[in-house]
């Protein structure tokens, strides 16, 4: 069971710079060939300034540029081996381009306990993470769901 106290923190921030290359990668891995996250000529002839955040990569910046999370869930006193990832959103706020260096803050900003039967439970967990950019103007906030069984 999780440390319900823990409901409102927040952890210390990490950042992690937008790379080209890697919004390229996504689209590849996932079979997406939309010339605009290919190339910056691409993205510029469909009008954006540059190579556009990939809808998803979210998702990378948190496994890549927040090295700690891992032991941040931790010590919110819950099971890693029963970790399962429930749902994902994102609200974009600004665009986000490479070279932008994000800041992200992850906060715990719900929780609760359901119990099963024969004594076993789950902690649903949600954690949102605030990104602002290099220029401190917030361009994205996620919000993720992790299950953890006990």
């Amino acid at each position: 069971m999780f440390d319900k106290s823990k409901i409102g923190q927040s952890f210390p921030p990490f950042t992690i710079e937008v790379e080209r290359g890697k919004i390229r990668e996504l689209a590849l891995a996932i079979g997406d060939d939309n010339p605009i996250y290919q190339s910056r000529e691409a993205a510029q002839a469909a009008g954006y300034p540059d190579v556009p955040l990939f809808p998803t990569a979210p998702t990378m910046l948190v496994f890549w540029g927040n090295e700690k999370m891992v032991g941040q869930i931790a010590s919110l006193g819950i099971n890693l081996a029963g970790v399962l990832h429930g749902e994902e959103k994102y609200e974009y706020l600004a665009p986000i381009y490479p070279g932008d260096v994000l800041t992200g803050v992850m906060t715990l900003v719900d929780g609760k306990t359901r119990q099963g039967q024969g004594g076993s439970s789950i902690d649903i967990l949600t954690v949102e993470i605030r990104y602002t950019n290099q220029h401190g103007q917030p361009v994205l906030n996620a919000r993720e769901v992790i299950i953890a069984r006990s």
